[in-house]
């Protein structure tokens, strides 16, 4: 099937629409308070000393209370 002017056309509108659909989407980026890269930081040593909870554990505790 032969693509015409036309089909093309439409495609792009579509795809503008689209596209204009997404960006609406978008949450700008902010930069992290004082108190949100503490807790940041605090969380970085928190893991790498090893004081936190698997995801499969608690995926199993949530299992076992259904």
């Amino acid at each position: 099937m032969a693509a015409t002017h036309e089909s093309i056309y439409r495609e792009l509108k579509l795809l503008r629409t689209e596209i204009k659909d997404l960006k609406s989407l978008l949450v700008p980026e902010v930069k992290p308070e004082k108190d949100e890269l503490i807790a940041i930081v605090e969380g970085e040593k928190e893991f790498k000393a090893g004081n936190y909870t698997d995801w499969r554990a608690i995926k199993a505790r949530k299992n076992l209370n259904v």
